[in-house]
């Protein structure tokens, strides 16, 4: 296929592409109903040893606690929510803070009248049931409490040779 400018002339097509080598595989994970979804996340990605990775996932969950931060105050406000709500999108990332995994989760969930709450994901129950993917990452990233934002924040990222 051949693509014209305005003027006439044809245009060559620019195809980018990048390519690394990894060992590392992405995998899918089910919850069951009950599971306390954070304290799962966590729980994996000490038994696997994922050290940092890319999270998504979508389900539905019964109890959430969601926050806020409040850039101005440099805290989270803590919202609570005992109803069923889908799990439109979570996305996030596990990192390393002190030598183990931390999760820094979002989530969009939704409600039977199509309105939707989301915010930072602090506590989740799963119902019915929720499929999660991590991806772990070529590269590590560390956190630290950073007492400027006052948030728990990436210092550092090094590369898997390091």
């Amino acid at each position: 296929m051949q693509a014209h400018t305005q003027s006439g002339r044809k245009s060559v097509p620019i195809l980018l592409t990048c390519a690394a080598h990894s060992t590392s595989v992405s995998k899918i994970y089910s919850f069951k109903p009950g599971t306390n979804l954070t304290e799962r996340m966590l729980a994996i990605a000490k038994r696997e040893k994922i050290r940092t990775a890319k999270v998504v996932a979508i389900g539905g969950v019964n109890q959430l606690r969601l926050a806020y931060f409040n850039s101005k105050a440099k805290k989270y406000e803590v919202h609570e929510y005992n109803e069923f709500l889908e799990a439109a999108s979570l996305i996030g990332n596990l990192t390393l803070k002190d030598e183990e995994p931390f999760l820094h989760l979002h989530g969009t969930f939704g409600r039977r009248d199509m309105s939707v709450i989301g915010g930072h994901v602090v506590s989740a129950k799963v119902f019915p049931l929720l499929e999660a993917v991590i991806a772990p990452t070529v590269n590590r990233a560390f956190r630290r409490f950073d007492e400027q934002t006052g948030l728990n924040a990436v210092y550092k990222i090094q590369s898997a040779k390091e």
